[in-house]
């Protein structure tokens, strides 16, 4: 059943409120929902704060949006958030803008979007047809918006809702649009390079011969700085090239680079690029520094930024699996300072287990995540320094986890409470706490080595572990130390492994799929296919082996095993199960769902990047891979309610000048839990008069909690109003 938590304010007064809060169960008959992964409820717990590619950003000083793979638009307010946007679509996005205060946004497939509130986005109408041809960039006046893409296709709008279709007068691919000096310049491939007036319905190109580049051009953007007003674009093989005559004649800028260059922006203190490997800076005397290379200390990451945006003294730029780096020059210091906001791992993740309670991930450079809630993740280290260590499989049970990698690797983490001591301060005081905790998944040892062979395979039963890798080679051992190798009935790479009430199942390279009853005795099992099987697991009383050009083999005894059609051709990666589904993952961001082995759905999910883990943990599914890649997903409804916590009210004035008016600002404190929605009610009479709806939330913080402030006109203030929240399925 439903539970509702009400809040009833008596009497507002100048300073004082009267609060009673109550827990009221309603309804007698339990609400059940399906397991479904929905497209608005995907979130991101690693990288932070998401991890998609940040192929363009608009900023303002109350607002910034940024695009991407996967469908996803993030909206960043004076909350400092980036919250995901709910787009309806999974094309990869590449322009965003804002025309008067209407946010447009642009991408793949002739994909057009447009919202007026910054939360939920619509798509726009293609005049007089629709089109394949990717917009790459688009850019607005003050009345008008332009669109640009693939095949010299240009689309124009004065509502940002309906486009129409304008002669560009070429076919090159146009990658991105810009508007100053009552122009609009857009550029493209092969140094193209078109302008047009404020009406956009006229073209012209100009002259190669001006501008003296062939290379493509990525993007152009129109800045102000000390030296004027520019129009400034760059491209392929550092090229950078400037206009100050409204983009009829342009001059060269010597970058010092080779590498591609993505985007260009400028503050007060001069001009940025940014680009493969790349963010470099220009003084206003015309001076080059190289901010990856030739800062002493506090030097951006070497990485591939797409999107950049400077204001003041200040820099924003942004790249793949959205990493986001701010520089700013303070005054008196001749360098800048970028920072990584926020610091998070991008290794690859390629396995994931649950024991305990806890959430373990393992993946490159010795990488291993472990998590209490699936939202937070900890990096824990391994001993010893490895630079090439791949970690490539991870698993074990309640007593033991064991991580497995190339050439041989193998580290084990015991259960165990143990002791530490925590030192805080409060204030000029020293506070040293005593606590304990579960050295599982925290504390790593490394095995002596008994293998060369890379190992990637881990499983265990209650009493046995077992690892499998390289050359058909298994081990077992009954205490993840001592290791025993197994004969096995193959040379092929094992892959994966995975243990039931029936046995034990191996599976590998060239469709290779192994049984055994007791781990030492191994049969081949004939499936009459070579596509590689990457991973078996045992889930939902049933084994399900997958792996190369969507293959997929079910059992529930370990010898009868029936192929099933998963709709796709792409590597198949891992299975799990929840809430009567299964769950596979693949590559280039691919999951699939079923609820009975046989028919396979294919499930949106905000990201292109390859998934090579999965798992189920308090009620959500994670999917982990590429870059870090940590997605999640509540699928199991959340039952309890969210609490009101806590009220507070202070009086004063709102508005400025002729439109200010006496205001009570109401301080609201929820608690629920995180990834929890709920709608937010009100009503002055509970028995009478309608609940109004206030405003529908998301309690994203992992604490579990989260603040709303109403600003209420004390004119028509009611003499009292109850309050309650109900959960949203």
């Amino acid at each position: 059943m439903a539970a509702e938590t009400f809040l009833v304010l008596f009497r507002p007064t100048r300073h004082f409120s009267q609060i009673i809060i109550c827990t009221l169960l309603v309804g007698c008959v339990p609400t059940f929902f399906a397991a479904e992964a929905r497209f608005e409820r995907w979130r991101w717990s690693n990288p932070l704060p998401h991890g998609n590619n940040v192929m363009d950003m608009f900023v303002s000083s109350r607002i910034a949006v940024q695009v991407g793979d996967g469908g996803s638009v993030y909206v960043q307010d004076e909350t400092e958030r980036w919250a995901p946007c709910n787009t309806g679509v999974t094309n990869y996005l590449r322009g965003v803008a804002v025309l008067g205060s209407r946010y447009i946004v642009v991408g793949e497939n002739g994909c057009v979007l447009w919202s007026d509130d910054g939360a939920n986005f619509q798509k726009g109408t293609l005049l007089p047809t629709t089109t394949d041809n990717w917009f790459e960039g688009v850019a607005a006046s003050g009345q008008r918006a332009v669109a640009v893409g693939d095949n010299g296709s240009i689309y124009t709008s004065t509502n940002g809702i309906t486009w129409t279709g304008v002669a560009s007068g070429t076919t090159e691919w146009l990658r991105s649009v810009a508007f100053g000096a009552s122009t609009f310049i857009a550029v493209g491939e092969n140094g193209t390079i078109l302008k047009s007036s404020s009406s956009a319905t006229s073209w012209s190109r100009v002259s190669t011969n001006t501008t003296g580049v062939t290379s493509h051009l990525n993007r152009v953007r129109y800045l102000s700085t000390s030296g004027g007003n520019w129009f400034v674009a760059v491209g392929m093989r550092g090229t950078a090239i400037y206009s100050t005559s409204a983009g009829s004649t342009w001059q060269g800028l010597s970058s010092g680079t080779s590498n591609t260059l993505f985007d260009v922006a400028a503050n007060s203190n001069g001009l940025l690029l940014a680009g493969d490997q790349e963010i470099r800076f220009r003084n206003s005397e015309g001076f080059w520094t190289n901010q990856i290379t030739d800062l002493p200390t506090n030097a951006p990451p070497a990485w591939t930024y797409y999107a950049a945006f400077g204001t003041n003294s200040s820099w924003l730029v942004a790249g793949r699996a959205g990493l986001l780096v701010g520089g700013s020059m303070t005054n008196g210091v001749p360098t800048h300072t970028w920072t990584v906001s926020p610091t998070s791992s991008h290794a690859w993740l390629w396995d994931v287990t649950v024991q305990q309670g806890i959430c373990v991930a393992a993946g490159d450079l010795a990488t291993i995540q472990t998590s209490l809630d699936g939202i937070l993740w900890a990096s824990e280290a391994v001993p010893g320094t490895y630079t090439n260590l791949v970690l490539l499989g991870v698993g074990g049970n309640t007593n033991l986890l064991l991580a497995a990698g190339n050439g041989g690797a193998l580290f084990y983490s015991c259960a165990g409470m143990t002791n530490m001591t925590v030192t805080n301060y409060v204030g000029t005081n020293v506070v040293i706490t005593n606590t304990t905790f579960n050295t599982l998944g925290m504390i790593w040892t490394k095995v002596v080595p008994f293998t060369t062979n890379t190992l990637q395979g881990v499983a265990a039963s209650s009493s046995s572990y077992l690892v499998c890798g390289d050359g058909g080679s298994i081990f077992t051992s009954p205490n993840g130390t001592n290791w025993t190798s197994r004969v096995a009935p193959t040379t092929d790479f094992l892959s994966g492994v995975a243990f039931s009430p029936v046995g034990w199942v191996c599976v590998g390279k060239r469709g290779t799929l192994l049984r055994s009853v007791d781990g030492v005795s191994w049969t081949k099992m004939e499936l009459g296919t070579t596509n590689w099987l990457y991973r078996v697991r045992y889930v939902g009383g049933a084994f399900v082996a997958l792996g190369q050009n969507g293959s997929i083999y079910t059992s529930t005894d370990s010898i009868t095993w029936t192929s099933r059609s998963s709709g796709t051709k792409a590597w198949l990666n891992d299975a799990t199960y929840m809430n009567g589904k299964w769950w596979i993952v693949g590559t280039q961001g691919l999951l699939l769902s079923s609820s009975d082995l046989f028919d396979w759905t294919t499930v949106p999910v905000p990201t292109v990047k390859s998934l090579y883990a999965a798992t189920t943990f308090e009620g959500k599914l994670l999917c982990l891979g590429v870059e870090g890649v940590v997605l999640r997903n509540q699928i199991e409804p959340i039952s309890s309610p969210v609490q009101i916590l806590g009220y507070d009210r202070t009086v004063g004035i709102s508005g400025i000048g002729t439109n200010a008016y006496s205001a009570a600002f109401e301080l609201f404190l929820f608690g629920g839990m995180p990834d929890q929605f709920f709608h937010f009610l009100s009503s002055t009479n509970m028995g009478v008069a309608p609940w109004i709806t206030n405003a529908t939330l998301e309690v994203f913080d992992p604490s579990g909690t989260i603040y709303l402030i109403r600003t209420r006109n004390l004119t028509n203030a009611p003499g009292q109003e109850y309050y309650r929240t109900i959960g949203v399925p």
